[in-house]
């Protein structure tokens, strides 16, 4: 049976959000490798070589000509051209990206991705201005940058929780996190996808940044949430009524001691994690878990 647009934008709406977003870049590559793919048939190989496989969607070192494409900045992190790099992104998304919602919801992933492959480009431009060595007008492409950021987010809230490898068996994801950035350090030496491996190192701070910030209860991505949020209602199809529901009134006192104490379980329960991994909680600490990444 074929499913209607209808049917598909209602399972797409009802989907997690490392779903969606593994959707959008699915849907980025087949449509750019397609476009293409019909370029080279038609015979239209120089055009290619003079714009570039990327056809504008690649974001440019160059600030100047980054002006010239400023949907760029976005469109960078959806775009994949090559099989095996949207393959490993996109694992890589699965496995951190159901993790971290497990553990701290849905809500704040879309955040992290996007200031995430923001931050990447944001280093990605300044290196490559800095350094005169560097070629100016080189291009990033990828979600690379976005899933470092949630790979060491993730790594930085909860270090001493293990995951299960192929061939390696349980490794803390700390180490891991480490491996990579250590990696991308020495993959500059050698010039090759350079501006792909300080995009990486980019979002990887950023990533570092927000996981320590978020152990102390402070989001510092609130800010793209607001954004999120006044573009999902500008183009929100269909209207909406208010609902308005009546609580008691909190006092600053009472709201102030419950963040306060959950926030020393949410402590207590990660040092447990770090020591014994997730196994070594109890089920109400488990539970307890659960309903927090909902909040």
């Amino acid at each position: 049976m074929i499913m209607s647009i209808s049917d598909w934008r209602k399972t797409f709406s009802k989907a997690g959000m490392v779903q969606k977003l593994i959707v959008l870049n699915l849907l980025v590559f087949l449509g750019l490798n397609a476009i293409i793919a019909t370029l080279r048939l038609s015979g239209h190989d120089a055009f290619l070589e003079e714009h570039g496989n990327d056809l504008y969607l690649g974001a440019i070192a160059s600030p100047s000509a980054l002006l010239l494409r400023p949907w760029s900045i976005l469109t960078y992190m959806f775009a994949h051209i090559e099989f095996w790099h949207i393959v490993g992104n996109m694992l890589f998304l699965w496995v951190f990206g159901g993790l971290f919602t497990s553990f701290l919801g849905e809500r704040k992933l879309l955040s992290l991705y996007l200031v995430g492959g923001l931050s990447g480009l944001g280093l990605f431009i300044v290196v490559f201005n800095v350094f005169p060595a560097l070629n100016d007008s080189a291009k990033v492409v990828g979600a690379s940058a976005a899933i470092m950021a949630i790979v060491v987010a993730i790594s930085t809230y909860m270090p001493g929780y293990r995951l299960n490898l192929l061939l390696f068996g349980p490794i803390q994801l700390q180490y891991i996190a480490l491996f990579y950035v250590i990696y991308d350090f020495a993959s500059i030496r050698y010039l090759e996808n350079t501006g792909g491996h300080i995009g990486h190192l980019g979002g990887a701070l950023y990533g570092f940044i927000w996981g320590m910030q978020i152990r102390k209860g402070k989001d510092i991505s609130v800010w793209m949430d607001w954004v999120i949020g006044r573009l999902a209602s500008i183009f929100r199809l269909g209207g909406s009524r208010m609902k308005v529901v009546h609580k008691r009134p909190v006092s600053d006192e009472d709201y102030n001691a419950s963040k306060t104490a959950r926030q020393n379980r949410i402590d207590n329960i990660l040092d447990k994690i770090s020591k014994g991994g997730y196994e070594s909680l109890s089920k109400d600490e488990k539970d307890f878990l659960v309903k927090y990444s909902k909040e």
